[in-house]
């Protein structure tokens, strides 16, 4: 069964600075983060942008002493209108604007977005998470590990860093080295459900079906509203052979996101185990159409089960 690629969580960086008015560079980027939570990724990066062009022009926004990133200006490249950054926010816009970009599924646009902000302020711990995450969504696992690795050198607390370094890991079947991660990720944010979401995943593809449960079960506790736990522990109850609880938490999931295509695998999966052809039918149908890759990883299994019936 495939895995599914674990959701990317970034914090969002704000600069405690005075002037907060709508037309600031902080007004833009304050409203370019609540655009952001709300799912308008393209109104988020228009106020990212604004931000970045407020940020960059000469004598607009002097640097401020409290910023702990470069303070150097350059010059950033034509696309940007060839203007010299003076102000190091401008690394902040650039790294707000990368993750939404990323989020609209732009891993292109953001990885210039988060070149853009590294060479502005190249301490900036969370850039470097971002683009780590940029470079996964590409496969690019070596440059993504360097750059978690670098964001971790930065701030060792950073526990996104350690969970996202994880899920690189978990990609590339390294299990033992990921855990340790989400372990750390964990440690430091013992509140964080997507951490122990991701670290059920892992646990499940080790075969630790009890520790999976427990961590899914958690997640499901901190946050009732995630499906992927939902999604998770039916697959773990499904290979446990209680189908009864396994469909319940494919339900819930599917309630939660209609989009989740394994959930609708495990929950086809299941209703075949207990001989509901058709429901299981409509249901691995409706797998393959969101994920056409799980079905070349399924087909033996449904051709075992039909045969067994």
């Amino acid at each position: 069964m495939s895995k599914l690629l674990a959701l990317v969580g970034l914090i969002f960086l704000a600069v405690n600075l005075q002037a907060q008015t709508p037309h600031s560079v902080e007004g833009f980027n304050k409203r370019g983060l609540q655009r952001y939570a709300q799912g308008d990724y393209d109104g988020a990066i228009a106020d990212f942008t604004q931000a970045i062009e407020r940020s960059s022009r000469l004598g607009d926004n002097p640097p401020h002493n409290n910023w702990s990133g470069a303070e150097t200006a350059l010059t950033v490249p034509a696309s940007d209108n060839g203007v010299r950054v003076l102000d190091p926010r401008t690394a902040v816009a650039y790294t707000n604007r990368g993750i939404a970009r990323l989020a609209k599924g732009d891993a292109d646009g953001a990885l210039l977005d988060f070149d853009q902000a590294v060479s502005i302020s190249p301490r900036l711990a969370q850039a470097y998470n971002g683009r780590g995450c940029a470079h996964r969504t590409k496969k690019d696992y070596a440059a993504a590990l360097a750059d978690f690795d670098r964001a971790i050198r930065l701030e060792p607390t950073n526990a996104e860093a350690y969970d996202n370094r994880g899920n690189v890991r978990r990609d590339q079947g390294e299990l033992t080295a990921a855990l340790k991660d989400y372990d750390r990720a964990i440690e430091l944010a013992p509140h964080n459900a997507q951490f122990y979401d991701n670290r059920g995943q892992a646990r499940r593809d080790a075969d630790d079906l009890a520790g999976a449960n427990a961590d899914f079960t958690r997640a499901i506790s901190l946050n009732p509203q995630l499906a992927r736990p939902f999604c998770g522990r039916g697959l773990v109850l499904f290979a446990k052979g209680e189908f009864a609880r396994a469909i319940a938490d494919f339900d819930r999931a599917l309630s939660l996101d209609s989009g989740l295509a394994e959930a609708y695998l495990g929950r086809g999966l299941t209703r075949l185990q207990l001989g509901r052809q058709a429901e299981a039918d409509q249901d691995l149908r409706r797998a393959f159409e969101l994920d056409p890759s799980l079905r070349s990883a399924v087909e033996a299994r449904i051709q075992a089960l039909n045969e067994r019936r």
